[in-house]
């Protein structure tokens, strides 16, 4: 069912397998929310990055002042044997993200360990450094799950990223990994910004030329660098353009798989056609994260004053299965009030929780009032 108008179109029947199958979606995440089985582990194995980047949520820094905060490895790695003594680690796909994670020559070892153990891990890099030796390199480690970042045609990347000739050197990146797949999972992902909304469409046709097979789109989200003031926020018109393309690619193009990323609950209009599934947001749930100084939380991108803990005075485990209650049971808590009181928060449940602020929690970043279709009486 791809929107509200196409309802007429449809008998009663559908009608109520479609409603059951949302009260089945859920049910399923309460569910969930009460076994919070782990599923992603995030390592952000450091801040530091070769790039300065404008739309940097995690305002990574191009120096060393945070690399002795960095856990070593073998922390890394004490934790991993006890999620895997706690869980089947075939289920379970660590992700080792930064700042940039090739900044660190020792992300192997932690992921050779993994592997061993029986996790599957990735990485999510900018690509600048992933020469033919260092892909070697993790490929002997058992590297399984690789997302390159690139932002665009080569003026909005190469803007973006503050790099001149960042583009060129990031295709050629993918290229090889074309040329020489080895991956169980390899994607393109791009932030969507004012930069680069209008030239979407071209992009996409220079990754299909490459023969990228996947590329998902992520809206820039106003956190460090990427802030309110930074111009590289999308308007409501914007935000329609994007979830339009996303929507037309998917329906009509057979050369690459196009998906929006999981920010945000967009409505009946859009969810299911913008991506594989409903919204849902897993961050405490089935999604962990250590972050580089080893405090614990949901997913990356929530605000770190959510944090519940640090492994360096609790192992994960125990915060994993003691903690995360404002993830778990909570969010009605950590929402605006007009999240509590919406009728979409069944599904939506605030669009997930990176969009809480508990700086200002009266603040309401809403995916349905910014592209107008939240509907009357809604705050």
């Amino acid at each position: 069912m791809s929107g509200a108008a196409d309802a007429a179109d449809i008998g009663t029947d559908e009608i109520e397998a479609y409603a059951d199958g949302l009260e089945r979606f859920i049910a399923a995440k309460a569910r969930l929310a009460g076994e919070h089985p782990l599923r992603y582990l995030f390592w952000e194995s450091t801040l530091r990055c070769n790039l300065a980047c404008r739309h940097c949520g995690s305002d990574c820094l191009r120096d060393e002042s945070t690399r002795d905060r960095e856990l070593p490895p073998e922390a890394i790695k004490r934790e991993l044997a006890a999620i895997a003594a706690a869980y089947d680690p075939r289920t379970i796909t660590l992700a080792i993200i930064g700042g940039e994670p090739l900044m660190r020559p020792d992300i192997e070892e932690v992921g050779g360990f993994a592997a061993e153990l029986g996790f599957a891990w990735g990485i999510t890099t900018n690509a600048m450094l992933l020469d033919a030796t260092r892909l070697a390199s993790l490929k002997a480690a058992g590297l399984s799950t690789l997302s390159v970042s690139l932002d665009g045609v080569e003026a909005a990347h190469d803007a973006l990223r503050r790099s001149k000739g960042a583009f060129r050197r990031v295709c050629r990146v993918l290229e090889r990994l074309v040329a020489q797949p080895f991956t169980a999972a390899f994607d393109v992902i791009c932030c969507v910004s004012t930069l680069n909304i209008d030239t979407l469409e071209p992009f996409v046709d220079h990754l299909a030329a490459l023969g990228v097979a996947r590329v998902r789109f992520t809206p820039v989200f106003s956190r460090g660098r990427a802030g309110r003031e930074s111009g590289l926020m999308l308007s409501g018109g914007q935000y329609r353009q994007l979830l339009a393309f996303v929507a037309d690619a998917r329906s009509c193009r057979q050369d690459i798989a196009v998906t929006l990323s999981e920010e945000g609950y967009w409505g009946p209009d859009w969810e299911c056609r913008v991506r594989e599934a409903l919204h849902y947001c897993g961050s405490g749930t089935v999604i962990g994260t250590i972050l580089h100084d080893g405090r614990v939380t949901g997913c990356p991108g929530v605000s770190r004053r959510f944090d519940e803990g640090s492994i360096l005075d609790t192992p994960f485990m125990d915060l994993w299965r003691n903690g995360f209650a404002r993830f778990r049971q909570g969010r009605h808590a950590a929402a605006p009030k007009s999240c509590g009181d919406c009728d979409h928060w069944d599904l939506c449940e605030g669009g997930g929780f990176h969009l809480f602020d508990p700086e200002d929690p009266a603040a309401v970043n809403c995916g349905l009032r910014r592209i107008g279709e939240l509907g009357e009486g809604h705050v």
